[in-house]
């Protein structure tokens, strides 16, 4: 999956806040830790098997390191089930020699939508067997956008229409991810130019800026949004509007709409409250379950769909 959904350094600070709070509160003590294998892997209807990277657990108060905590040596393999939770097919996965914990599978078939998989995990004898399982969504169609290009905060907004997609479950829960194609500081919107340089965009001769500057908003990713806060045809399909105020920069925009399984929804719960997008007290922190049995992580899935749409600029006129 790529990063404009889950941050790889967050998703490791996040999964060190998991193991501290199933540690109890003196988790400064470092005789208080067990070691656990430590899962990330995210599975796209119709896109290649993922690859699986393995770390190993440490202490809350200790200073993480890929190369560090990579786990070697391991045994891995993915099974696609039956519908009666047999094995239907394996997949063997080996492990990267040039990326630290990082294991690819040996076959490149896609992953199929509305399917449970099984991900098996032996890490030798210090750890036990480690097993998840993620059943994926359907896989869903873009029908049609409601615009190839659009003017910046045009009161009909930019739209997608789409079919739904069945999750095991529950209802759909959607991420929504818009992406700048042409990210300078010439396109910027004037919101999130005073937002950056605390400044007017009649300014702009005046800033000096690198891309570093630009960093934080060339992606925006919304929170788990549910279906019902859009419009539902009788047909089964659904209209989606971009919301003007997640759009940095004017011209090409990337959106992609994913519908997330089960364990990708409690797990992107937890990292909105670790990063304070919560009503809840600080401190706390609900026990979410992380879905790794005999260890720690993320094995999920997910369907998605993407359309490039050009923002223009509102006419001066």
């Amino acid at each position: 999956m790529q990063n404009v959904i889950i941050n790889k350094a967050a998703f490791f600070s996040i999964l060190l806040g998991l193991v501290g709070f199933a540690i109890g509160c003196d988790s400064s003590e470092s005789s208080l830790h067990e070691e656990e294998i430590v899962v990330e892997s995210y599975l796209v209807v119709d896109e290649p098997l993922p690859p699986v990277w393995l770390s190993t657990s440490i202490p809350v108060n200790a200073t993480f390191s890929t190369a560090g905590t990579a786990l070697k040596d391991a045994s891995v393999r993915i099974h696609l089930l039956s519908a009666q939770g047999s094995i239907e097919r394996t997949y063997d996965y080996e492990e990267s020699p040039e990326e630290p914990g990082a294991y690819y599978s040996v076959q490149n078939d896609a992953v199929l939508g509305g399917r449970t998989y099984r991900l098996e995990v032996d890490g030798g004898p210090n750890f036990e067997r480690v097993t998840a399982e993620t059943t994926t969504p359907e896989g869903f169609e873009l029908i049609a956008p409601s615009a190839e290009e659009i003017t910046y905060q045009d009161p009909s907004q930019y739209s997608m229409l789409v079919t739904q997609s069945a999750v095991k479950g529950g209802q759909n829960v959607f991420v929504f991810t818009m992406e700048s194609l042409d990210p300078t500081i010439e396109n910027l919107v004037p919101i999130y130019f005073r937002f950056i340089f605390d400044k007017d965009i009649e300014e702009i001769d005046t800033v000096e800026w690198t891309m570093e500057d630009l960093q934080e908003v060339l992606v925006y990713s919304s929170p788990p949004i549910s279906e019902g806060n859009y419009e539902v045809f009788d047909n089964g399909t659904l209209r989606v509007k971009l919301p003007w105020f997640a759009v940095a920069f004017f011209g090409p925009l990337k959106v992609t709409m994913t519908v997330l399984d089960r364990n990708l929804f409690d797990f992107q719960r937890y990292q909105q409250v670790q990063q304070g997008g919560s009503t809840l007290s600080p401190g706390e922190i609900p026990n979410v379950r992380d879905h790794i049995e005999n260890g720690r992580g993320l094995f999920g899935s997910s369907a998605r769909v993407s359309h490039t749409v050009t923002i223009l600029r509102e006419s001066s006129n």
